[in-house]
């Protein structure tokens, strides 16, 4: 009876030991079929995509960029890059960089079924270049900026920078190359630059064409006595 057992006990063992071998490669069959149909459904939803906008909302991990159709709701993933084309030369910034009111282009997968584009590369695009003209005053040779007082009115502070290129328009209407230590207050000025952030009516200079005094010519320095 004991051998009897044994050998009964044998057989449901190897029985039970092939019924797993058997079963195994089928369960693990199923189970990519799973991670297959998983896959092909996420591809369905997802497609790769770029908006441009302007930046409506923003915080450390989520942004709302205004476009010309919807807002669309943005993921920043920390592994994100964020560049920005400043003075020429493209500069790696952060997401802390980007800022309410910016004009971006972004790049990433967009999910159709949630409405959201996961970014993984952020354009700050270049601002709309300003252009003002006015009568300048206040030159400070030290900070290399001036006061413009506009047309309108308005009141503005001009910085110029190394890069800013400074022409002068004669009355022999011939255009020459200037620069700013050869302005003077009370000359008229046309201003193409860029807003500097969060300083009002300040304005980082790109180009300025002098034309000179009102009269047309550069005024003469006030002499130290008084004349009749």
């Amino acid at each position: 009876m004991k051998k009897l057992f044994a050998i009964l006990m044998a057989v449901a063992f190897i029985a039970s030991t092939v019924q797993a071998a058997t079963a195994t490669p089928s369960s693990k069959l199923d189970d990519l079929k799973e991670r297959l149909a998983t896959k092909v459904a996420e591809l369905r939803t997802t497609e790769k995509r770029a908006i441009f906008g302007t930046v409506k909302t923003v915080s450390e991990t989520v942004l709302v960029v205004e476009t010309k159709t919807k807002d669309v709701k943005i993921e920043l993933a920390d592994e994100i890059k964020v560049v920005q084309y400043l003075k020429g030369k493209r500069t790696t910034l952060s997401i802390s960089d980007i800022e309410k009111g910016d004009a971006v282009t972004v790049y990433g997968d967009y999910d159709t079924t949630l409405e959201l584009l996961k970014a993984s590369f952020v354009l700050i695009q270049s601002v709309t270049p300003l252009r003002v003209s006015g009568i300048t005053s206040a030159l400070d040779r030290k900070d290399f900026s001036l006061t413009l007082s506009g047309v309108e009115g308005q009141t503005y502070t001009i910085d110029i920078e190394t890069t800013t290129k400074v022409t002068r328009w004669d009355k022999t209407n011939k255009f020459s190359k200037s620069g700013f230590t050869r302005m003077v207050d009370g000359e008229t000025i046309h201003v193409v630059g860029t807003a500097v952030p969060k300083k009002e009516n300040r304005i980082s200079a790109l180009r300025i064409l002098s034309l000179g005094s009102p009269i047309g010519e550069v005024p003469a320095s006030p002499s130290a006595t008084p004349t009749p």
